[in-house]
């Protein structure tokens, strides 16, 4: 409505204007004076110029409106290539706006998404430059983003990944690259040598910024380590090598050790320089060792026997080595030697772990014979300072531990015989025939043993029937409450010094005494030879003269038996334990002179002397 009067307005206005016109136009041409059809020509022409006027006006104006629809569809359009090369949502515009409000917000529109293009594609062209860099150091493919496009953000957002990841690969290989290079230049320093090839006057010349941190290089780079660590490995194993064979001749040379110690601190390390002077004194030393050989073999004979020991070699298989009993002393036979001794060495580190708990086991086992052995000493409970709790945990914890150790050696053993295919000798034989025999022969031992004590009581029982028993106290014995500390000064005492015991100690110490002096037939001629005295009737009596009858060719008595029971004091009255036979008894019975004896002297008398044949014939 409003643009309606507008109109309306300017139609008066240009009608008014152009009634003003025409009337000053008029009033000229009155006043000049022109005819009418002049004056009707040039209304005419006015009339034309007003037309041409208007039509130019329209003309322009309709110029400008398809200038701007032009625009608008321009716009559109580039706006529908910028959306789509951005990856943004399109925005459609408001409706019922003219085509002046809809280009100028179009062009808006258009001007900041080709902004957004720009610092995309400044930004992409930052990203690509270093992306290239890296991957001209690492020797690797750029991340792939098509040309001619414009690119997303989820595209850079990759791209911006994917540089850092080669970024941080870069700095990983670089300190792999550093690391690598310090030990190569000290491997190269330890084996006194340079770069030879390109690559390592690369490595080690070169700057590490200008050095390309491929995966072939890298591995180029570690391979060349791992040969120079390898060539130093063999040369510390030479060096170590020559070392022992130097060691082992100056030990069977003898040599100072002065000087020993003088070359080891010179010598130090595994250079080529150490290893060539390591080289040089084991040539001199070799020298030395043909002018020793007798010597040399020797020594080297102990220390294979060493080594036989310490693998439990048997005789059997010491004895196959037939060099070590050759008596010619050549070269040959300290090499042989040389050969024999390194084939020990090798057999026992390759056996090591077995060989050493088959040293615990034989340890253990001596151990525990060792506590059997002191467990049949009675004189272990008085001995000063005895810890016999001590004892008994460590015989209960080696008798807990040896058959473990046992059948642990027995499976090792077991799945070396199958792995090597043949058997594990243990002193000639398999290791459980073995450790097997070791039991039996310590049973048998014990049986031996254990008869023997058996003998030896029915021995002392029968020298105790016919003799008497021997005093059951100790010498040391131990006193106890009430017991007097001193004894009596006065004792009883032989012909030549001797204690003898007094008839209330004997006869309370002893569980079958010898007859007592207050017992003994009185000295005096008897008429009466033919009866046989009452205490001789008893029946005991004519056991004890059967068992003398039944031993009297095996029994001899001990000199200690003797001495322990008191009943010789004297070298003259030891008569049973010098007779052979009852003649040779009697002859020593007439030849004895000594008086004042216990029961089992003899008296001087004949008729004493008849009285004690028939008590000896008894007993």
């Amino acid at each position: 409505m409003m643009a309606e009067n507008k109109r309306e307005s300017m139609k008066l206005e240009i009608g008014s204007c152009l009634d003003a016109a025409l009337s000053q136009l008029t009033h000229i041409w009155n006043e000049i004076g022109i005819c009418e059809e002049q004056r009707q020509e040039r209304q005419t022409v006015v009339m034309h110029h007003l037309r041409n006027l208007l039509q130019e006006m329209v003309d322009e104006e309709q110029e400008m409106s398809n200038r701007l629809k032009q625009s608008v569809d321009k716009c559109q359009c580039e706006l529908k290539t910028l959306v789509q090369e951005l990856g943004e949502e399109h925005v459609k515009p408001d409706e019922g706006l003219t085509i002046l409000q809809l280009e100028k917000l179009l062009r808006s529109q258009v001007d900041s998404l080709s902004k957004v293009k720009q610092q995309r594609l400044d930004y992409l062209k930052s990203l690509k430059e270093t992306e290239q860099a890296l991957c001209d150091a690492l020797c690797v493919t750029p991340h792939y983003i098509p040309t001619g496009i414009v690119p997303t953000q989820k595209d850079l957002d990759k791209l911006k990944e994917h540089i850092e990841s080669l970024t941080s690969e870069k700095a990983n290989r670089q300190s792999i690259f550093s690391s690598t290079k310090k030990e190569i230049v000290s491997l190269f320093e330890n084996l006194e040598q340079g770069p030879n090839t390109s690559f390592e006057r690369e490595v080690l010349c070169e700057e590490e910024d200008t050095f390309q941190l491929s995966l072939a290089n890298l591995e180029a780079l570690k391979q060349l380590r791992n040969d120079l660590e390898i060539t130093e490995k063999e040369n510390e194993i030479l060096a170590h090598e020559l070392y022992d064979k130097i060691k082992s001749l100056w030990k069977r040379l003898r040599i100072d050790e002065a000087e020993k110690e003088e070359f080891q601190m010179t010598h130090q390390g595994h250079r080529p320089k150490t290893i060539q002077f390591l080289k040089e004194e084991l040539q001199r030393l070799n020298e030395l060792k043909k002018q020793n050989l007798k010597k040399v073999i020797e020594e080297m004979r102990e220390e294979l026997t060493s080594w036989w020991n310490k693998c439990f070699f048997s005789l059997e298989q010491r004895q196959t080595f037939t060099a070590a009993y050759d008596d010619e002393f050549t070269e040959e036979l300290l090499e042989s030697h040389d050969l024999e001794v390194a084939r020990m060495k090798a057999y026992y580190e390759e056996n090591e772990e077995i060989l050493e708990c088959i040293k615990k086991r034989e340890d253990m086992w001596k151990k525990m014979l060792e506590f059997e052995r002191n467990a049949n000493d009675p004189s272990r409970f008085f001995s000063r300072g005895c810890n016999l709790l001590q004892e008994e945990k460590t015989r209960k914890k080696i008798n807990k531990e040896l058959p473990k150790l046992e059948q642990k050696l027995s499976e090792r053993i077991a799945r070396y015989e199958e792995e090597k295919g043949k058997a594990f000798l243990v002193d000639g034989c398999r290791f459980m025939d073995y450790v097997q025999a070791q039991w039996v022969a310590h049973e048998q031992e014990k049986l031996i043993q254990k008869e023997m004590r058996m003998k030896n009581k029915q021995k002392q029982t029968q020298e105790e029937m016919t003799f008497g028993s021997k005093p059951s106290t100790p010498s040391a014995k131990r006193r106890f409450m009430g017991t007097p500390n001193k004894t009596p000064s006065k004792k009883l005492r032989g012909m030549n010094g001797t204690v003898a015991p007094s008839p209330k100690s004997f006869a309370s110490s002893t569980l079958m005494p010898s007859p007592s002096p207050l017992r003994r037939p009185p000295r005096g001629n008897t008429t009466n030879h033919s009866k046989t005295p009452n205490r001789l009737r008893n029946p005991a009596r004519v056991q004890r003269r059967a068992l003398m009858d039944k031993n009297t060719q095996d029994t001899v008595l001990s000199a200690t038996t003797l001495s322990s029971g008191s009943i010789h004091a004297h070298a003259n009255l030891s008569i049973a334990s010098t007779c052979s036979s009852y003649s040779d008894f009697t002859r020593a019975l007439n030849s004895t002179k000594t008086l004042n004896k216990r029961s089992s002297a003899i008296p001087q008398s004949p008729s004493n002397q008849n009285r004690y044949y028939s008590r000896v014939a008894y007993i």
